[in-house]
């Protein structure tokens, strides 16, 4: 059995849901193939820390969020992402993605080529921090010669990556169901409570700078320049996910309805991880059918 974890930045923890769930059907993926958020949460799995991730995701608040971005606009991002290598590393005991219980394939772009990579060998905490690397958010990492982009780019929920690691069964989640259609509400009562929660944290930052994070009129609320990254992000993701699936179909397609989590709450863990455990429930007759074929 294989398990697909797709992107979806802070809506990715929802799989901790979803693995927690499918243990207490007796059910462990064979094998992981996970992109972005879903190769994080995947690796960590993979790694025999899930406890130790939900705890410390389940945790985390704005503040404590905000204190982990090391901004550097010069690096091609808005933060650098260095917290991520630190957090694999404090977690996972192996070091290298072949030492893994579990076979695991780690999505990733090759910024130069706009291919799809997968990453099955390797530096476990080098390949997640290359699949995470969020266009216009986190900044492109660097691994040898070549320079990798977020894995959601190219393949957002790599069901085939599973095929190829010898699934004969895949179950994908997908943080990123779209049930109401929409990608960005103009709504006040809509505005994602990072955006809300950060005003506050960044009146010392330069004007330009905490522009990014907050909504100057609120009584005509406009697209800022994390809305656009993140509904840009959103509605590029879905198109490819789509193309992808009608070519190579998992046999049960879990969806997550988190829509009113934006891509950057992370100090929301809690509703994701809940959903995540909704969705297998909700679909735990068809889970179990696939898990006998």
């Amino acid at each position: 059995m294989g398990l697909a974890l797709g992107s979806g930045g802070a809506r990715g923890w929802s799989h901790i849901g979803v693995l927690r769930e499918l243990d207490a059907m007796g059910l462990q993926p064979d094998v992981i193939a996970g992109a972005s958020m879903g190769a994080l949460v995947g690796a960590i799995h993979a790694g025999d820390a899930l406890d130790a991730l939900e705890d410390w995701a389940t945790g985390l608040t704005a503040r404590d969020f905000f204190g982990m971005l090391d901004v550097k606009l010069s690096s091609g991002g808005l933060v650098q992402g260095t917290e991520i290598l630190t957090v694999i590393r404090h977690l996972v005991a192996a070091e290298r993605i072949e030492d893994l219980a579990v076979p695991l394939a780690l999505v990733a772009t090759d910024m130069a080529t706009g291919r799809e990579v997968w990453m099955t060998e390797g530096d476990l905490a080098q390949a997640v921090r290359a699949s995470v690397a969020l266009p216009g958010v986190i900044s492109p990492y660097r691994i040898g010669e070549k320079w990798f982009l977020d894995g959601g780019l190219t393949n957002p929920l790599p069901v085939t990556a599973c095929r190829i690691l010898g699934a004969e069964v895949v179950i994908a989640a997908n943080p990123n169901g779209r049930f109401d259609g929409t990608f960005w509400a103009e709504r006040e009562a809509e505005m994602p409570a990072f955006w809300k929660s950060w005003g506050e944290r960044l009146r010392d930052l330069p004007a330009a700078l905490s522009g990014l994070f907050e909504h100057a009129d609120a009584d005509a609320v406009t697209p800022q320049y994390l809305d656009v990254i993140a509904a840009s992000i959103d509605i590029m993701t879905d198109g490819i996910r789509r193309a992808k699936l009608a070519g190579d179909p998992p046999h049960v397609l879990l969806d997550a309805h988190l829509s009113k989590l934006s891509v950057l709450d992370f100090h929301r863990a809690s509703e994701a991880i809940a959903e995540g455990r909704r969705i297998v429930k909700e679909n735990a007759e068809a889970i179990a059918r696939t898990a006998r074929l």
